[in-house]
């Protein structure tokens, strides 16, 4: 029975992309250039930590690396979202990273309990 429902857990890898692709098609706020260039780095290292823990043993630093580096670029989208004043923007870089920084500091939090 389980074997049926081997398909499920990489249904992600078909909706993440498709998702990606409609937000790029949509447009994204303000169509500046620097903000494109900051979302497709946004859900470039989004989805190579995703496959990279999906499919390879990665170690503890390289994960943290990630999940830094995914941090710079959401602060990093937040100075953008301020200057060109794009109010959605700064909501969505504001709540990534408040859940970005809260994961990054609970898998710190395991890791010093081990």
């Amino acid at each position: 029975m389980d074997r049926h429902f081997q398909w499920y857990k990489y249904i992600k890898y078909i909706l993440i992309p498709i998702f990606i692709s409609k937000f790029f098609h949509f447009g994204i706020p303000n169509g500046q250039p620097l903000f494109i260039l900051e979302y497709a780095l946004l859900f470039g290292v989004s989805f190579l930590l995703i496959i990279l823990q999906d499919f390879f043993t990665i170690s503890k630093k390289t994960n943290i690396l990630l999940r830094f580096i995914m941090l710079i670029i959401l602060l990093l989208l937040f100075i953008t979202a301020i200057v060109y004043q794009a109010m959605m923007s700064i909501i969505f870089s504001i709540l990534l990273l408040g859940a970005s920084g809260f994961a990054l500091y609970l898998h710190k939090k395991d890791e010093g309990e081990q």
